[in-house]
């Protein structure tokens, strides 16, 4: 009896040495990998890691309001930005569970303004981003509306429900959408005859006791602890000031900690059904068969052998990541509030640490050694929106990424065969097929065409034929081309003159992000009647001249 409580009591010792021991590596490796932040009188993040619906660690550091010095705690609610699409996503799936709707119906069933869309659209199109509707973000910008501007989610709702074509055929592809999710939103509030903050206040924050969580629909609103969010130029922060109150597709407060509670109710269900996770983590299909990563408000993942569901967010300086590993119950959230913060590094680098038993590295094969003529079969310009074209060089021996018609290149180390670091960006990279590219950019991706372009001298336009006031239905604006030092010019009230550049007859690119890409139409006299604006997720918003 003795000789086994010996042996009890050393097993006992030992076991809680190691454990006291793995913890303090787990610490030491934690530390260093949030060194990659140095946080000194500046913004800050706030972590959260639970398995088991138990804390395991949580971390909070720097300021949430610099002007008052106001550090961040747990109770400090960051703006997660496109994590609020889960919430969307599972409130549509309630309505479904009640008889409501169907995910299957056409979206024209409760949204009867878009009958005139040349396609049918299902709310499910919306959930899994393959509706093809133009992006809010691009059409909001082509309006003259910022960030800065009170915007209302009525007044959102409104610009997309006067939308009468769309970019591409529902279900023929995935392009990321936000359009879809604000309005499923609304779907929301004339289905339940509540406000989208009513309805996840009461049908999903309450019942999970996530006291500090809100979608603020409502700018006025007085949100406690709210953090503010900042960008970083030279040694100075800046206040981002962000005043629109748009739901749906983000504009969800909340802390870490309620996060994790929300991200619990995955494994151990407390609101819900097991039929409803089931759809939000099944992969979508599109037409023709292709499985696509993105589900129902999340996506999925193989990580180092681990299947991983997440999710990114970012509005103004604010950058959040949620972040589950089902069979090991395990779910990290991390929170930042500057514009320049990566949650990825943070969020896998935890992954790494508490699950290190379980990751299998995959073996890579050894780097292929390419020479000058083997990297040229990779050369060209490619189109990855309308008018955003990329340039890719092989010299010496080396592949380069340029952005089309600059002198500043930026060198593709290589991973493995066909595939090429982006090293401007973390976990991002190049994958070139015969004659298209899938530029991997963070959690997103965007596939890109080989085009040859030759572009028209300005010399050889006759500017004057573009003149004139252009305005648009859809939009609610006019834009007017003017002429400027012999350069066509596009004028706005609100937006700043945008240079447009010849690319083909009658086509013009810019630098801008939401007018990527102007195309001119002619009748059938030759004469210019009207051009159609395509930005990065809005195509071919038609405008009528007039002179």
């Amino acid at each position: 009896m003795k000789i086994l409580f010996i042996s009890i009591f050393t097993f006992i010792t030992f076991s809680v040495f190691a454990q006291n021991q793995s913890q303090d590596i787990n610490t030491q490796n934690i530390e260093a990998l949030l060194n990659e932040y140095t946080i000194q009188n500046s913004p800050g993040i706030a972590i959260s890691v639970t398995k088991d619906r138990n804390v395991i660690y949580k971390k909070n550091k720097g300021y949430s309001n610099l002007e008052n010095m106001i550090s961040i705690t747990d109770s400090t609610k960051f703006i997660v930005g496109s994590i609020s699409k889960q919430f969307t996503a599972f409130s549509i799936l309630l309505l479904e569970e009640e008889g409501k709707l169907s995910i299957d119906d056409p979206i024209t069933k409760y949204l009867p303004e878009l009958k005139t869309l040349p396609y049918k659209v299902t709310i499910k199109h919306f959930l899994n981003h393959t509706s093809g509707f133009r992006d809010n973000t691009d059409l909001n910008s082509l309006k003259g509306r910022t960030d800065l501007d009170l915007t209302s989610q009525a007044e959102m709702v409104d610009l997309l429900l006067r939308q009468k074509a769309l970019n591409f055929i529902p279900g023929s592809r995935f392009q990321y959408c936000n359009s879809g999710y604000v309005l499923l939103a609304e779907i929301v509030k004339r289905l339940s005859g509540m406000t989208f903050a009513e309805f996840t206040r009461k049908r999903i924050f309450e019942p999970l006791n996530m006291k500090e969580s809100l979608f603020l629909d409502d700018p006025s609103l007085v949100v406690k602890n709210k953090a503010l969010s900042y960008i970083k130029q030279n040694d100075d922060y800046y206040y981002i000031p962000f005043n629109r109150s748009i739901v749906g597709s983000t504009g969800l407060y909340t802390t870490v900690n309620n996060l994790s509670l929300w991200a619990n109710n995955f494994n151990d269900i407390t609101i819900g059904s097991k039929r409803i996770f089931e759809k939000m983590q099944t992969k979508s299909r599109l037409n023709n068969g292709e499985i696509i990563p993105y589900a129902l408000g999340q996506e999925l993942k193989v990580y180092k052998g681990l299947d991983v569901i997440f999710h990114g967010g970012g509005d103004a300086g604010f950058r959040s990541y949620l972040l589950r590993v089902p069979k090991h119950n395990l779910n990290i959230v991390v929170s930042g509030n500057f514009e320049s913060f990566n949650p990825l590094n943070i969020s896998y680098g935890l992954l790494d640490i508490f699950l290190s038993n379980h990751i299998k590295e995959s073996i890579l094969k050894a780097q292929p050694n390419y020479a000058n003529k083997d990297l040229k079969k990779f050369e060209g310009n490619y189109q990855v929106f309308p008018g955003l074209y990329i340039t890719i060089l092989a010299e010496q021996d080396t592949l380069y990424f340029k952005s089309y018609g600059s002198n500043v290149k930026l060198r593709l180390p290589v991973l493995r065969e066909n595939e090429f670091k982006f090293s401007a960006r973390a976990h991002s990279k190049f994958v070139f097929m015969k004659n298209s590219l899938n530029w991997h950019f963070s959690d997103f991706h965007y596939p890109a065409k080989k085009v040859t372009l030759k572009p028209p001298k300005y010399a050889d336009i006759d500017l004057k034929e573009f003149k004139g006031v252009y305005t648009s239905d859809e939009v609610e604006t006019s834009y007017e081309i003017i002429i400027k030092d012999n350069k066509l010019i596009a004028t706005h009230n609100f937006n700043k003159d945008i240079e447009l550049k010849p690319i083909a007859k009658d086509i013009f690119i810019t630098d801008s992000s939401y007018i990527g890409r102007v195309e001119f139409t002619r009748n059938t006299k030759e004469n210019i009647d009207g051009c159609k604006i395509s930005g990065q997720n809005s195509y071919d918003v038609l405008f009528s001249r007039s002179e």
